[in-house]
């Protein structure tokens, strides 16, 4: 249940919402899973299914959002009149565990009937006494598809011979999305792009070491209120010192040199005001300890 009273004026009409609102919502759930053994592709092959049916009550933003958000710089306005948001979800999985390797893929379809978006409207409004101009943004119920997978993978490697003595382990994964508004054949907005990611962790006695490489792709499937978001690259790099504290405690110090190239990254999720004005931080450099006991 979600209701709303007085608020901002909206950009068209002066004064507050008027009378006070009141919804009800009762939303169902549910899903079946299914994890069987693939005998004929070798020892720990595994393979899962899921159907899913899926509704979810509007929030009380999305239904009565009539003002400015000062956090992304756009002025919002919700529908009163919204249904719940309803899909049905598809997933088929493949897992592959042996020997300290660990693979896991899936491939997913979401179609929805209802999908509640927070779309650009095209239009703008002046705020704080016409000293600001800002976009307009609606949430609205739209019928929708999102489809995409993941891939990630994590093992042991052999070391070289100028890391002889250290203990290997590497990961690599990939995930991709793509969202349609099936009413007007445009993307969705703030789908995340192709991401990539690969990580090495090294450790040898107490020591520890490890890298963290991530990349985004260039998204450029955005609607036509939208711009697209430039790729990015960023490397994590660290190195910890693992102390016994007796009684089976001990203490994990570390460095990390956090986005070692000082990219700037933006994350395409993000409103476009916070977008810009909210990069992902710059190169930092942090210290930590970790108790364990």
């Amino acid at each position: 249940m979600a209701s709303a009273g007085d608020g901002a004026a909206a950009p068209s009409t002066p004064g507050a919402f008027g009378p006070a609102q009141q919804r009800r919502f009762t939303p169902r759930s549910g899903s079946l899973g299914v994890v069987a053994p693939l005998a004929w592709a070798g020892p720990g092959w595994q393979v899962s299914a899921t159907l899913g049916r899926t509704q979810r009550a509007p929030a009380y933003a999305e239904l009565y959002a009539n003002g400015l958000h000062v956090a992304t710089g756009v002025f919002e306005q919700g529908d009163a009149a919204l249904r719940s948001e309803r899909s049905r979800h598809a997933e088929l999985g493949l897992q592959w565990q042996a020997g300290g390797h660990r693979l896991q893929a899936a491939l997913w379809h979401t179609r929805f009937a209802n999908h509640i978006a927070l779309d650009a409207t095209g239009a703008s409004v002046d705020v704080d006494g016409g000293t600001a101009t800002v976009p307009v943004y609606r949430f609205s119920g739209v019928p929708a598809r999102l489809q995409g997978g993941e891939i990630t993978w994590r093992g042991p490697v052999r070391a070289p011979a100028a890391l002889a003595g250290w203990a290997l382990d590497a990961s690599a994964g990939i995930d991709w999305v793509r969202g349609d508004n099936r009413a007007t054949g445009q993307p969705l907005p703030r789908i995340a792009p192709l991401r990539l990611q690969a990580g090495l962790d090294a450790r040898q006695g107490a020591w520890r070491a490890g890298l963290q490489l991530r990349h985004a792709a260039r998204q450029d499937r955005v609607p036509a209120n939208d711009t697209p978001t430039p790729a990015w690259t960023t490397l994590d790099l660290w190195a910890g010192w693992l102390q016994p504290l007796g009684a089976g405690s001990e203490a994990l110090w570390t460095l990390k040199l956090a986005n070692a190239g000082d990219a700037l990254a933006f994350n395409a999720s993000a409103l476009p005001g916070a977008r810009w004005l909210s990069p992902a931080g710059g190169r930092a450099l942090q210290a930590g300890v970790r108790l364990m006991f």
